[in-house]
C-alpha cells in the first residue's frame, strides 16, 4: 500500500514573516501620519489662539488708544510676557474684561518660542512701542512645511524691523518656524 501525501493546511514561515513585515510597515506609516496630523492640529490651534488674542488686543486699543504694556515691561522696551505664566499672561486683557482667560500654547513648555536649537513652544507678547502703536505677538509652529511660518512669510519684528527668514542675514539663531500676528 502506498502512502498518500496530503498537503497540510497552514502557513509557511516565509508567509508569516511577509505578513508580519507588511503589518509592521502599515503600522509605521499610520503612526507617522498621526504624528503629522497632531502637529498640524496644534499649529491650527496656535493660529486661532493668536487671532483671538489679536482681536482682544485690538479691542483694548480701540478703547485706550494704544496697546497694553507687556506685563511690567515698559513701553519701548524689548521685553516679553509668555503664555507659560498661565491664563492671565496678558493681564491687561483679563483685568480689562477683554478676555476671561488668555489662551496658552498647546505645548507651552518654555519661555520664548524663538530658539532654532530647541523645541520651545509658548506664545509671546511684547516689544510694545513707546507710543503703544506696535507690538509683537508670536508663536512657534511645529509643521516644517506650514506656509505661514517665517521661513516663507519673512515677518518683520518691531524692535529692529528686520525680517526673520533664510537668506536675509537676520534670522541668526532664531527658528524659521515662527508665526507672527502683529500690526
Amino acid at each position: 500500500m502506498s502512502a498518500v501525501k496530503t498537503k497540510s493546511k497552514g502557513f509557511t514561515l516565509i508567509e508569516l514573516l511577509v505578513v508580519i513585515a507588511i503589518v509592521g510597515l502599515l503600522s509605521t506609516l499610520a503612526i507617522v501620519a498621526l504624528k503629522n496630523a497632531r502637529e498640524k492640529s496644534r499649529d491650527t490651534r496656535r493660529k486661532a489662539d493668536l487671532k483671538q488674542i489679536r482681536t482682544a488686543l485690538d479691542l483694548y486699543y480701540d478703547a485706550n488708544g494704544r496697546y497694553p504694556q507687556a506685563g511690567t515691561c515698559a513701553y519701548g522696551s524689548n521685553c516679553y510676557v509668555y503664555s507659560t505664566a498661565g491664563s492671565s499672561w496678558i493681564s491687561a486683557l483679563v483685568n480689562g474684561g477683554y478676555m476671561s482667560k488668555v489662551p496658552i500654547d498647546p505645548t507651552n513648555n518654555a519661555n520664548g518660542p524663538w530658539s532654532s536649537t530647541s523645541n520651545n513652544y509658548s506664545y509671546a507678547y511684547g516689544n510694545v512701542s513707546t507710543n503703544g502703536q506696535v507690538f509683537d505677538l508670536t508663536a512657534r509652529l511645529e509643521n516644517t512645511s506650514d506656509p505661514d511660518r517665517c521661513a516663507v512669510k519673512c515677518y518683520k519684528f518691531y524692535f529692529n524691523n528686520q525680517p526673520w527668514c533664510p537668506g536675509s542675514g537676520c534670522g541668526g539663531s532664531y527658528s524659521n518656524q515662527i508665526y507672527e500676528n502683529s500690526p
